[in-house]
């Protein structure tokens, strides 16, 4: 009978510099068994190599090329599996492991280790073989796993740096510290690099420049605003300053500088000397993945950052640049649009879309509309058929006229008071100063993962309950995450007892001897004198978000209307 040969090979880690020289050794020692066997005078077929590169055999997780190799010897193509050592195969628990390997042998497939011989169907000695190296591997990796972690623990204890890669501007460095019983132990410290230092710096002072100095947008400037992430990004290229990616291993050599890749830099709390901890990404059931979505801050008993490493920027430096990166967005196109809607994020069509500026065509402003976004000829079932539109200057007005409605009747009207307290906690946290914000946020994360943390407990709490010690250790468990939640609570409710700014409403409804009685937006009003910008912030306090439906009917006759009182929360039709 002709043999089928396949190799196998996997490595659990993938180079960084895609050396990938355990998988090589592999494809050329699997390769080679082969032709041993075929110059013997075994009528081998060579099939082809199966390889899963950074992934691992121990925790279960799904191996593309396995599963293919797998089916493909279930359909016959493969009768002979060639790896170089068995661990390549499987770490997985041998009860996990062998009804795979059973049925594999059962197939009469046969497995073969470079290293560790050959193992097939019929032969007892070969299968008690088997499964002694699918234990040996098993417990190989859970041992390595276990003093991996012990280490990691060990070094966090003693003030070691445990996240991997250093982040830009630090490098890695050696220093032996104490554990508590008081023996050395060497753990890796950040320290500034010089060079990358110096670059994060020196954008720091630029930053700076063009926020004293601002630019005065000229025609043909284009979109790109000097001081902005996108023109700090450019500049960095243009000056040929390396990444990261281009001065380590050869995956990145050729790579440049992006603005989210900056702003996530910029925004790590580690360059303030900050003591950091990751937050990672969670899959929709609710478990956590491996993937790090942020670098949260550390905090002492009393809310304080704990400082960990030395400074790249003084803290206060950090949180002015944060300060600069929050605001940043808010007024990305500020000083592209003139219209008061756009570019503050509020007005959205009914689809889901935001909505966009289109000028008019004819000289009359009042022809000036607010459309859809919704690439033109595109059909969305369920969805508006054809443009969505609505006049600019109507719902303006309308929208104006509704936020004024609401300031006006706050004293006689339940829900209007209801809305301007929480307008004036909105404008609280707007001029709060960046370090309490990110405080504050810190611990609305913090709370969440409390909540996320109780729900598991209480889902797993059957299997944690059937025994005294299992009932102690979760009742142990839940008291811990509900004090977690009491003291975020409870930091949270003295944020909000600080000082919040009270709301000018006398300057809001202040108006000239001439202005028309009744209008409050009209000539001679706040409103009417106030810059786009003074606008905009108004409306930020009172409006989530502006909502346009398109009108049933496509008569011209039904149009917006200015809308002149009441404090309802009817939308906007056209």
């Amino acid at each position: 009978m002709s043999i089928h040969a396949a190799g196998y090979e996997r490595q659990s880690a993938a180079r960084a510099n895609k050396s990938e020289a355990s998988p090589a050794t592999q494809r050329a020692a699997n390769r080679g068994e082969a032709d041993r066997r075929r110059a013997a005078g075994a009528d081998v077929q060579w099939v082809g190599h199966y390889e899963d590169i950074g992934i691992s055999a121990f925790n279960g997780k799904e191996r593309p090329a396995y599963e293919r190799l797998l089916k493909d010897c279930r359909a016959g193509r493969v009768n002979m599996i060639i790896v170089y050592c068995i661990s390549r195969l499987s770490r997985m628990e041998p009860l996990d492991a062998i009804p795979v390997v059973t049925e594999l042998l059962n197939l009469g497939v046969t497995i073969v280790s470079v290293t560790e011989g050959e193992f097939r169907k019929g032969n007892l000695m070969d299968l008690i073989h088997l499964i002694m190296r699918l234990d040996a591997a098993h417990n190989e990796s859970k041992n390595r796993s276990a003093a991996v972690n012990g280490a990691k623990l060990l070094a966090k204890e003693a003030g070691g740096y445990i996240g991997g890669t250093a982040p830009y501007g630090r490098k890695l460095t050696p220093e032996t510290r104490r554990t508590p019983d008081g023996r050395p132990i060497v753990v890796q410290v950040l320290t500034a690099h010089p060079e990358e230092a110096k670059v994060i710096r020196d954008l720091w002072e630029l930053i700076k420049y063009h926020k004293e100095n601002p630019h005065v947008r000229q025609p043909g400037d284009g979109r790109v605003m000097p001081g902005s992430i996108g023109w700090l990004a450019a500049k960095l290229n243009r000056d040929g300053v390396p990444t990261r990616g281009a001065t380590t291993g050869k995956a990145r050599k050729d790579s440049g500088w992006r603005p989210n890749t900056l702003t996530r830099i910029l925004r790590d709390p580690t360059l303030a000397g900050y003591h950091t901890e990751p937050v990672y990404k969670m899959r929709d059931d609710g478990t956590r993945t491996k993937t790090v979505a942020e670098y949260r801050i550390v905090r002492d008993e009393h809310g304080e950052p704990v400082t960990a490493w030395e400074p790249i920027l003084e803290a206060a430096e950090w949180w002015q640049l944060q300060e600069w990166i929050k605001v940043r967005s808010t007024r990305k196109w500020s000083g592209f649009s003139r219209n008061l809607l756009t570019s503050t994020g509020m007005l959205y069509c009914e689809c889901g879309r935001s909505m966009k500026s289109a000028a008019a065509v004819k000289p009359d402003a009042r022809q000036s509309t607010y459309r859809c976004s919704r690439p033109t000829g595109m059909v969305v079932p369920g969805q508006h058929t054809g443009t969505s539109a609505i006049s600019q200057p109507l719902l303006d007005d309308y929208v104006a006229r509704r936020v004024f409605a609401i300031i006006e009747t706050a004293e006689d009207d339940e829900a209007a008071g209801d809305i301007l307290y929480e307008a004036q906690k909105r404008l609280g946290e707007t001029t709060e100063p960046t370090e309490t914000a990110q405080e504050r946020a810190a611990l609305v994360a913090e709370r969440a993962d409390v909540a996320r943390a109780l729900e598991q407990l209480y889902d797993v709490q059957d299997s944690y309950t059937r025994t005294e010690i299992g009932r102690k250790r979760w009742t142990s468990d839940v008291a811990a995450q509900e004090d977690r939640m009491a003291a975020a609570e409870e930091r949270i409710a003295a944020l909000a007892a600080l000082d919040v700014p009270e709301l000018p409403i006398a300057s809001w409804l202040e108006c000239d001897s001439d202005a028309i009685e009744g209008d409050s937006i009209g000539p001679g009003t706040w409103w009417a004198k106030a810059d786009l910008t003074a606008r905009r912030n108004l409306l930020a306090l009172f409006v989530n978000r502006v909502i346009v439906r398109k009108a049933e009917t496509r008569e011209r006759a039904v149009r917006g209307k200015a809308w002149k009182g009441g404090a309802g929360h009817d939308r906007v039709g056209h």
